[in-house]
């Protein structure tokens, strides 16, 4: 029994160690460096680990010696840090973008649905019931080849509105609106391959309002797929500047394929010009659907000051890796 329980705390300590190390080592995560970078995205598992060995520590040792102490502050260090990135987005913080007033009048409600479809997911029937469900106003759907395409075509008569990049390397998007597109455009913003859709849209108060939809390359390396590697991450901050010459109330969706405690502003190099849904309301994970431990919100809606929130709901499992995300604005 004393060889178990000696064991057990020798995996105890080994995990306590690592965690604690990982999200020190986390704060550097605006690094050139991918393996740095993705230490900023588990910080939900950090913060919960962290805080179980903490307790498991504190009722193991009653006979506490140094350290034991240092361990023990080495775990509230790492609760500390994780603590101040995701406390933005729990029910304890202010919200950033206003909830709605509940008697708000329904031609100032924007609905849009997010939704990664995942290139190799071949179950459309899924998504295109919860399109008719949902009943948004505007959809925008990445990771769409041909296949993809083909089968999103079926909604086509009912969002007559809608702009197309297929590709075969995970990076097609596609916008579908009910709205009139006054203007839009497909461009690059650091990749070639990586389109970035800007459309100006007529909405049904009579208002312009400018969609954002990026999908960046996430901070890794992939073999046939783009990547930044060995490139700084200029995407958002491209983006950032797009927003700031926008003259009408603009709108930025996609899957940053970054978490929200990255700080917009930081990502965008803008200054309280973009706000997130999610602040004060929780974290809505989207990814990765296929995994029940390790999730973080990945899919994205910021909005400009404009703009205020009436829902926000993660949709149900239907495929992918990602759940889709839906939301409806006033404006």
């Amino acid at each position: 029994m004393e060889k178990i329980r000696k064991i057990l705390i020798g995996i105890l300590y080994t995990v306590a160690v690592l965690v604690a190390l990982f999200s020190i080592l986390s704060i550097f995560r605006n690094t050139p460096s991918r393996y740095l970078k993705m230490l900023d995205f588990p910080r939900i598992q950090f913060f919960i680990t962290s805080l179980i060995c903490l307790v498991i520590l504190i009722v193991l040792t009653k006979h506490r010696k140094w350290y034991n102490y240092v361990m023990m502050s080495l775990l509230l260090l790492g609760l500390l840090i994780n603590g101040n990135y995701l406390y933005s987005y729990t029910p304890f913080s202010s919200v950033t973008v206003p909830n709605s007033p509940p008697s708000i009048n329904t031609d100032k409600v924007i609905s849009i649905l997010l939704v990664n479809v995942k290139m190799k997911n071949r179950n459309s029937k899924k998504l295109l019931e919860q399109i008719e469900t949902k009943n948004p106003d505007v959809i925008l759907a990445m990771e769409v080849d041909r296949w993809w395409d083909k089968q999103l075509s079926k909604i086509e008569k009912k969002y007559p509105y809608h702009r197309e990049v297929i590709n075969d390397v995970a990076y097609g998007m596609a916008l579908y609106s009910k709205y009139s597109f006054e203007n839009i455009t497909v461009d690059n913003l650091n990749n070639d391959k990586i389109p970035y859709i800007e459309g100006l849209l007529r909405v049904k108060n009579n208002r312009l309002v400018t969609f954002h939809c990026v999908h960046p390359v996430p901070p890794t390396h992939y073999k046939d797929l783009p990547d930044n590697e060995g490139n700084e991450e200029k995407a958002m901050k491209m983006l950032g500047f797009r927003v700031e010459e926008a003259n009408y109330p603009s709108i930025v969706i996609g899957d940053f394929n970054d978490v929200v405690w990255s700080k917009v502003d930081e990502l965008t190099h803008t200054d309280n010009l973009l706000f997130d849904v999610r602040t004060g309301r929780g974290f809505y994970n989207s990814y990765n659907a296929e995994s029940f431990i390790m999730r973080w919100p990945l899919d994205h809606i910021y909005v400009t000051k404009e703009f205020s929130l009436k829902k926000i709901e993660r949709l149900d499992y239907m495929g992918s890796d990602h759940y889709p995300m839906y939301v409806e604005l006033t404006l």
